[in-house]
This record gives C-alpha cells, sequence and structure tokens, in this order.
C-alpha cells in the first residue's frame, strides 16, 4: 500500500472556492489519501456543502475564526493523530493537478536530505503567470522578493534551494513539525510561513522549491482581496515580530528604520489614493506590534501620532521600535 497522505485545507466562509478545491482534489491520481478541513467558524452554508457533495471529507468545525496559523495547527495535530506519514497544507482557494501527490511525494523521497517542499504556484486567472517561484527574504527589511526568474525555473532540472516554502501548498513528513514544531500562532496570519520555513532550516530541513506549477491560486480571498485593509495590517504588524525572532543585532538596527519609514510612506501614499482605512490600518499595525498585540488583537495608534507626524513623535516611535526589537521577550 501506498505510504498515508492527509491533507490539510483550512476554511473560513469560502464556500465556492472551497468546493472547486475539493473537486480538484478527488481527481487526485493517489490511492491511500485523506482529506481534512478545518472551518473556522463560516456561516456561509460551506460546512453543508461540503457533507452534501464530499462526504468522505473528515470536517474538524471551530466554533470561531481562529486564524490561519491555529486553524492549521488544528488540522496538522489531527492528521498526525491518523498516521500521516506526509501532509500537504493546501489553501482553499487553490486548485490542484491531479499529479500532485504522486510527484512531491518522488520528489521528496529521491532527495538525499531533510526538506519541505512547496511546487511552482500559478494564478488561477491566467495560469502563465507564476504566483509563488520561490523567495529571497530581506532580514534587514523584513521584504521577500521573486529568488528566480520564470525562465530559469520552468527550466530546471531539479529541485532549488528557496528561502521559505508557501503556506499555500506545503508537502512535508511529520519529523519536520516534531523537530521544528506547528506554526507560531502568535502570527494569526501571514509571515507565518516564512517563519515556520526558517525554524525548519535551523532544525536541518532544507526549503526546497519543485519546479513545475501543480497548484492554482486565486489569492487572498479570505482577507478581502490584494491591499485590504486587513492584509495590510497583518504584513506591516507581524514583520517586526518576524525580524524581532530571526534578525542579528546589526540587521534588526537597519530594519528599525527602514521599518518606521516605509509604513509612515505606505501610509501617506494610500492617504493620497484616497484609501483611509488601509492607510490607517497601515499605522494600527505598527502601532500594534509595538504594543507587542499577537493573535488577533489589535490596538489603534494614538491619534497625537497619526495627525502629528512631527520629528518629536517619529523619534519616539524609533524608539518604541528598538525597545520592541531587543527587549520584549
Amino acid at each position: 500500500m501506498e505510504s498515508k497522505v492527509i491533507i490539510v485545507i483550512l476554511n473560513w466562509n469560502g464556500k465556492n472556492d472551497l468546493l472547486e478545491c475539493l473537486a480538484s482534489v478527488e481527481r487526485i491520481d493517489y490511492s491511500n489519501f485523506e482529506v481534512i478541513v478545518v472551518d473556522n467558524g463560516s456561516v456561509d452554508g460551506s460546512l453543508e456543502a461540503i457533507r452534501e457533495r464530499f462526504n468522505k471529507t473528515i470536517i474538524i468545525e471551530n466554533k470561531e475564526n481562529t486564524g490561519f496559523c491555529r486553524g492549521n495547527n488544528i488540522g496538522i495535530s489531527y492528521a498526525l493523530k491518523r498516521g500521516a506519514e506526509y501532509l500537504l497544507i493546501l489553501n482553499n482557494d487553490t486548485i490542484v493537478e491531479p499529479s500532485i501527490l504522486n510527484e512531491l511525494k518522488v520528489a521528496m523521497d529521491t532527495f538525499t536530505g531533510k526538506i519541505i517542499l512547496s511546487p511552482l504556484i500559478a494564478f488561477y486567472q491566467d495560469r502563465r503567470r507564476l504566483n509563488f517561484l520561490g523567495a529571497k527574504i530581506d532580514l534587514g527589511n523584513g521584504g521577500y522578493f521573486a529568488q528566480y526568474k520564470s525562465e530559469d525555473v520552468l527550466s530546471a532540472k531539479g529541485l532549488l534551494d528557496i528561502d521559505y516554502a508557501s503556506g499555500c501548498a506545503v508537502f512535508f513528513k511529520p519529523e519536520a513539525v516534531e523537530k521544528s514544531g506547528l506554526l507560531d500562532e502568535r502570527y494569526f496570519a501571514y509571515y507565518e510561513d516564512i517563519d515556520w520555513s526558517f525554524r525548519c532550516k535551523k532544525n536541518g530541513f532544507r526549503p526546497k522549491l519543485y519546479p513545475k506549477v501543480l497548484v492554482f491560486h486565486k489569492g487572498l480571498q479570505s482577507s478581502g482581496g490584494a491591499y485590504s485593509p486587513t492584509v495590510y495590517f497583518y504584513l506591516i504588524r507581524n514583520r517586526l515580530y518576524f525580524i524581532r525572532k530571526h534578525s542579528g543585532v546589526l540587521r534588526k538596527i537597519q530594519f528599525s528604520f527602514y521599518y518606521l519609514n516605509s509604513a509612515l510612506k505606505k501610509s501617506a501614499e494610500l492617504s493620497g489614493l484616497a484609501n483611509p482605512e488601509a492607510a490607517g490600518a497601515v499605522l494600527d499595525g505598527l502601532w500594534s506590534g509595538l504594543m507587542g498585540c499577537e493573535r488577533d488583537n489589535r490596538m489603534a495608534m494614538p491619534e497625537k501620532f497619526k495627525n502629528n507626524p512631527s520629528g518629536l513623535n517619529v523619534a519616539y516611535l524609533w524608539v518604541l521600535i528598538i525597545r520592541t526589537l531587543f527587549f520584549r521577550r
């Protein structure tokens, strides 16, 4: 019998996307796999639709939105209890190629070393464009950027080194979790996959890219779409937490200047584009990070800082960033 693979899919009010995802998963040409859907308190009929159309799917019902990290951790933990020998974490707004499990498993089994693995991911809306092709992380500013050119990745003959495996679709063995831990739930959403990949690397599991498109991703469906206030808030807040955990002294000092300047510039830019809600989310994300907010907790930046970006106030914010980077536990 083939090794047991369990696919974990998190859902929050994404019924239509989820049903399309499950329909593609149902066509996977692998004989021994199970699907766990962790539902984060959906009220859009997701659960009823799953039970009606995909009754072999294992469902875990959370009473509320526990976030990307906690929701996936619940699914991963249950998959391990059910004897998973391999796991695939998959976003609910994706569809997959039927060969995904066979190809990723063969790639992992034939590689000499411990790895976590993401395939190439293309955009659902335009399948010729790559959504994820590996990324480099700059520990001086917390940003990430494409690691390879599309043509180089598509012509690669073997697995490629990457800084992190995408939480949209990541394949791994249980020992990666046993050695490196689950997703850090303090992030709630965004940067958690980068953080987990960095912890995996420290424990000897190299993030690798499988250079073939096996997943098609719609993107940011559960958080209001690209550049929504929710996305801005978590990206700004969690960037600070990530750098605090993973950067060295000199890179933290470099980051302190970049972070404050980029947040203030982005907020001003969004205000100029008549998007005050997103502009406010950037500043609230900055302040929430400085105040140590975790999970889905947040604090609004005081109006005296929002409305008066004087030199004194900016200096005070920079001091708070230094305190957070070096002295907050």
